[in-house]
């Protein structure tokens, strides 16, 4: 039964920490027809979705680690190492991604096509490393 619990809330979290990136776009696409004085407002909420993202975040590692000890996967399997070496990366990345766009954001030289251009590349890369996490914790591919 705790571990039926733990899978449904891993299961949860990794949805609060994917699917709201594809809630990006639309507001990518209404931001590039708003007006100067609407675009804070599509700037303060893709903060609010980076946000629950990062939240999402901090339930599915430790849910995560929980399923593999109460499994007992060995944490020398093959895609128990790799989920940690993709997800480290994730955090690097999504620091170094979407930081510096929100930086962008704030500063004086803001051009708004540029902060579309680099939010839409970051959540791209960012899906594909979420994806590439989502299928090492569902096929549990054995590489050595």
């Amino acid at each position: 039964m705790l571990y039926t619990i733990t899978l449904y809330i891993h299961i949860l979290s990794a949805i609060v920490s994917m699917g709201p990136l594809f809630a990006i776009f639309p507001l990518l696409k209404r931001m590039n027809d708003a007006t100067a004085d609407q675009v804070s407002g599509y700037i303060q909420s893709i903060q609010g979705i980076l946000r629950a993202i990062a939240n999402g975040g901090h339930v599915v590692v430790p849910s995560g680690l929980l399923l593999i000890w109460l499994s007992g996967w060995s944490w020398k399997a093959s895609w128990v190492i790799l989920t940690f070496v993709v997800m480290f990366a994730s955090l690097f990345f999504m620091a170094r991604a979407f930081k510096p766009a929100m930086t962008y954001a704030k500063s004086d030289g803001f051009v708004k096509e540029t902060f579309i251009s680099m939010i839409k590349s970051a959540t791209w890369k960012y899906i594909a490393l979420m994806s590439i996490l989502l299928w090492l914790m569902i096929v549990k591919p054995n590489f050595w």
